[in-house]
């Protein structure tokens, strides 16, 4: 192959090496390694057989990574020996004592560490120091026995376990075996004797003092005592010289044995590490030791239990029972160390990194001022330029993810004006009208504030300005009724009243003498009025004018004789138009009313106001978020009252504020692919579904209960009383999606999958749109320029493909099956959606009938078949397979058959008990940037995800099951991506460097009974072809 590419490149004429022609690589290459895969398949026996006697993927894939692949002639018969044993890289023996084997070095260290803890103790020592005496230390030395033991085991074990495996060894294998078992049996002889031999010398070495001492009394004594003391010495000498090369044989795997037990803590300094150890034979060895003792010393004449342990004339049932529990514990000891390192190390990662820093909206409102500098670089005040227009295109995201929530029915009509951010060409400028959620009572608690406070303004402004939530509300409220006066009042005389009004505030804030020129007691008078004159407004019944002119006579008359303490100038400029009326101190009172005609009050020759305003959809939309903040209490800081509406906009605020990589323009990201694989799982409910009662209660009832509130809003939105009224074709569809939105279907899957499209498109109009089409929204903009937005059509299909992997679908749609419809159904609703599916045929080949197996990859056209009246699909792509491709793991060959239909640099695969969400998906141009990043010696390939479980509202165990999902996915994995480096693939929301895995072995194991979760073999794999692994 590499010599037909080398002509290819330069131009010589290619000659293929397996006779080329029409399916010539699929009948000469493909077809001959399927056929050996498929009869190591059928010798599997459905994954019943031994595990010895067949290869599995992992054993042929190993063999095109070895050198022998590229001998000619060679190929797969050297994977077969002369005894017809199938040649195996690794053959699995399940025993518990693998337990043993695979975590050897860890067992060794505590049973180590134990033994050492045990003679410490009935040493009785103070100190750990003490420890270096001779006779205790030479007991201590005693563990290089036991570990010697431990490694004859081990040693026995992996012969045991690669026996039926040793005919496809090397030579080179074969001996490291019998060489490691022949120097453990070695060393476990040796050091016993030479141990025991040293108690000896230990002995003789005691005699020979007394010897000395009574020697004075025998006759040559001094030459005894000399041939004793050569005697002894010598082989102490040679003792020591073993002892030494023992120590040198054994301490590597010792201290090995130590870092692999303790590898969760390596961030530890070996002094604590050691610490921990002393504080276990401190705390749990030590007090054991003298009730040992004081048990073994009473004797047992009559044992109760005698049928039991008829013969029994000792206490060591009693030992057992007490030490059995602190052993057990002891052994334990790692897990529960690890699970105290791995909380405090994930909780200060965690605070670090600011994860789950905003779990409320109050701590949202906390944060409104940080920059979230990698989604949109944007501050939320006034800035300038660049920063400026990325203000305007956060709000425009926020109100599509807002209304996305009312499309799913998290929120109300009601709470989705008071949650949108209004579109306006002062978010240009930077100037951010802010949510009425997050404003709410604010004008209140200000307006009470300056009513009962006595002092300086500037000590009152101050107080004001520190909450700039409140700040915003006051300031937001005065320029809103600016422009309500404004747009209302047309009278030249009106005019010139209300602007002199508005001056003298302005004035007096400018002096900073706004509360000695107006009293603040008469301001919640001044607030109902408002509220009264804003809600005439909204109504604009023409029969209202009367009433609308009394409103405003009583604002003016409370502005300037209840609150103004000098409102001549005002009088003097309405007494200066009327020179028929007598200026005096009593006509003071009511003078709005008495002059000719009336302040506000149309005549025959002029109009005062102009009501009711223009109906314009922009004007009413200010009017009522005007009556909104003077009117919304307390209540609507606990908007959205859903709690899913609420840790959805938690936990994507709080991405915002992490160390995300920045975002690069729709055209500029990496492009990927999401998979799904489908079996018979459900697609949607039907009809009959809904209402079936199998158990006594509906999935409608059920879905009813389960999701009240949604449920109101469904009503709500459709407008419908209840459940009874809905009757018509397009009003059930709209039930069934509701009902299956919210159970474990694929359409919930495939509706979350979609917004990753959605959210390009709106990415890609942001990138090319300009001032004008942000402003006309995302509708508006759609209708009046065509030609950008099939650009944004095509983009998002660049960058994005979604493939849904259902084997079964050519087989369903021919037999008129439910659920194909149901396929073809969610192909018409989202275009860009395509199905894999195998097809299989019969054909005459050679006048014989033979199945023939396809892949194909189909889309939705959009129109009916004339005949079947059901919708059309067209073929894309068609792939002719050498043989059925289930032959291994359900799963995992579904996923491997449809591979080859996804594009792009990055592969998610997605299960069908998964959800996404609109504003999840907008960060996905961030996610990939982490492939481009260097961490450490390579960039990574798989980028771990944590995944949220929705069915946790189910039932008690649900909750249970999904909180402790997020536990590992967030605490656990955090340990193990950093600073472990250890972390797998454990869940399909991760996102796969696809280039890397589709030539390496690809995604998904499928050996029957061998890779039953192709989720860890995909991690393994990526692994051991040197990728690496992140948690982002």
């Amino acid at each position: 192959m590499a010599d037909e590419l080398h002509d290819l490149l330069t131009g010589k004429k290619v000659t293929t090496a397996y006779e080329g022609g029409r399916e010539s690589f699929l009948g000469n290459v493909v077809t001959p390694i399927y056929r050996v895969i498929y009869e190591e398949a059928l010798k599997s026996k459905n994954g019943t057989a031994d595990h010895s006697t067949w290869r599995n993927y992992d054993d042929l894939n190993e063999y095109f990574w070895s050198h022998d692949c590229f001998q000619i002639g060679v190929l797969l018969k050297k994977y077969m020996n002369q005894n017809g044993w199938a040649r195996k890289i690794f053959v699995e023996i399940r025993s518990f004592w693998q337990i043993f084997r695979s975590f050897d070095r860890m067992w060794s260290f505590f049973i180590l560490s134990l033994q050492a803890m045990i003679i410490m103790a009935c040493h009785d020592l103070g100190s750990p120091l003490e420890m270096l005496d001779a006779v205790v230390f030479e007991d201590i030395m005693s563990i290089f026995i036991t570990s010697a033991i431990l490694k004859l085991v081990q040693a026995i074990l992996d012969i045991v376990f690669t026996w039926k495996n040793r005919l496809m060894m090397d030579n080179l294998s074969r001996k490291k075996q019998v060489l490691k078992l022949l120097v453990a049996v070695i060393w476990t002889i040796v050091l016993p004797l030479r141990w025991s031999y040293s108690l000896f010398l230990q002995f003789t070495s005691s005699l020979r003092s007394r010897i000395i001492r009574y020697s004075k009394y025998f006759p040559g004594g001094h030459s005894q005592d000399y041939m004793l003391d050569v005697g002894c010495k010598k082989p102490k000498f040679q003792f020591s010289n073993i002892q030494y090369f023992g120590c040198w044989y054994y301490l590597p795997n010792f201290y090995s044995a130590i870092v692999l037990s303790i590898v969760m803590m390596r961030g530890v300094p070996i002094k604590e590490k050691i610490l921990i150890i002393l504080i276990n034979g401190k705390m749990q060895i030590k007090p054991l030791i003298g009730p040992t003792r004081l048990i073994l010393k009473i004797g047992v004449k009559n044992y109760d239990w005698h049928e039991l342990f008829p013969k029994v004339k000792s206490n060591v049932g009693a030992l057992v029972a007490i030490w059995a529990p602190i052993i057990v514990v002891y052994f334990m000891d790692t897990q529960i160390w690890y699970s105290v390192f791995c909380t405090i190390f994930g909780g200060v990662y965690g605070i670090i990194n600011h994860l789950g820093e905003i779990r409320t909206l109050g701590m949202l409102r906390k944060k409104r001022d940080q920059k979230t500098r990698n989604f949109f670089p944007l501050r939320f005040h006034k800035v300038s330029g660049n920063e400026a227009n990325d203000v305007a295109k956060f709000v425009f995201v926020w109100n599509q993810i807002i209304k996305t929530f009312r499309l799913e029915d998290l929120i109300s009509n009601w709470e989705l004006d008071l949650m949108t951010i209004p579109m306006s060409s002062e978010l240009f400028s930077g100037m951010v009208r802010w949510p009425i959620f997050l404003l709410a009572n604010k004008f209140s608690t200000a307006l009470s504030i300056a009513r009962d406070f006595v002092g300086k303004d500037e000590i009152l402004f101050r107080k004001i300005k520190k909450d700039k939530y409140m700040y915003c509300a006051v300031k937001e409220c005065y320029e809103s009724l600016k422009y309500v006066l404004e747009m209302l009042i047309v009278g030249n005389l009106e005019k010139r009243v209300v602007s002199s009004i508005l001056n003298e505030i302005e004035e007096s804030m400018r002096r900073s003498s706004l509360l000695e020129d107006f009293k603040m007691s008469e301001l919640p008078a001044l607030k109902a009025k408002c509220i009264e004159l804003v809600e005439l407004l909204l109504e604009g019944n023409e029969n209202q004018k009367g009433s609308v002119v009394k409103v405003l006579q009583d604002m003016f008359e409370l502005v300037t004789y209840d609150m103004m303490t000098d409102g001549s100038r005002i009088l003097d400029l309405i007494y200066s138009s009327q020179q028929n009326v007598e200026q005096t101190e009593e006509n003071f009172v009511d003078l709005s009313r008495r002059i000719e005609p009336q302040l506000f009050e149309s005549s025959t020759d002029r109009n005062s106001i102009h009501f009711p305003l223009p109906d314009s959809g922009t004007f009413n939309e200010q009017i009522r978020r005007f009556l909104w903040l003077l009117t919304v209490n307390d209540k609507a800081m606990d908007i959205p009252a859903n709690l899913e509406a609420r840790r959805r906009i938690s936990f994507f605020a709080t991405s915002l504020f992490t160390d995300m990589p920045i975002a690069p323009k729709v055209q500029n990201m990496l492009s990927f692919s999401v998979l799904t694989p489908h079996y018979k799982e459900d697609v949607m409910y039907s009809t009959d579904e809904l209402n079936s009662k199998k158990e006594g209660v509906s999935i409608k009832f059920y879905m009813q209960m389960i999701y009240p509130d949604e449920w109101k809003n469904f009503l709500e939105r459709t407008g419908c009383e209840d459940s009874d009224e809905i009757k018509d074709e397009k009003m059930r569809n709209d039930l069934r999606n509701w009902v299956s939105f919210r159970g474990q279907t694929l359409s919930r899957t495939v509706r979350g999958m979609m917004y990753y499209r959605e959210a390009l498109r709106v990415q890609a109009f942001l990138d090319m749109a300009d001032n004008e089409d942000i402003l006309e929204g995302y509708d508006g903009a759609e209708n009046n320029n065509r030609i950008l937005f099939a650009q944004l059509e095509a983009l998002a299909d660049l960058k994005f493909t979604y493939v849904i992997s259902f084997q079964m679908f050519g087989s369903q749609k021919s037999s008129g099956d439910p659920h194909a419809q149901d396929i073809l159904d969610l192909m018409n609703r989202y275009p860009s959606v395509r199905v894999a599916y195998v097809e299989e045929i019969e054909e005459i080949v050679k006048d014989k009938s033979q199945k023939v197996y396809s892949s194909i990859l189909v889309k939705a056209v959009g129109g009916f078949d004339q005949a079947s009246k059901a919708l059309v699909s067209m073929e894309i792509y068609r792939i002719k397979l050498p043989g059925p491709p289930n032959i291994g793991e359900g799963k995992p060959e579904n996923q491997n058959h449809a591979i080859i239909f996804t594009r792009g640099e990055a592969l998610q695969t997605i299960d069908m008990n998964q959800d996404n969400y609109l504003e999840e998906a907008f960060k996905m141009r961030n996610l990939l940037q982490e492939f481009l990043r260097q961490r450490g010696q390579r960039p990574p390939t798989i980028l771990g995800l944590r995944e949220h479980i929705f069915t946790g509202s189910v039932s008690s165990l649900a909750w249970f099951m999904s909180y402790q999902e997020t536990s590992f996915v967030t605490i656990g994995q955090r340990l193990l991506a950093n600073p472990l480096r250890v972390r797998f693939h454990y869940g399909h929301p991760d996102v796969f460097d696809r280039l890397f895995h589709i030539t390496r072995g690809g995604i998904s194991k499928a050996s029957k009974t061998i890779n039953l979760s192709e989720d860890v073999y995909a991690g393994f794999n990526s692994t051991l072809r040197q990728g690496m692994h992140i948690l982002s």
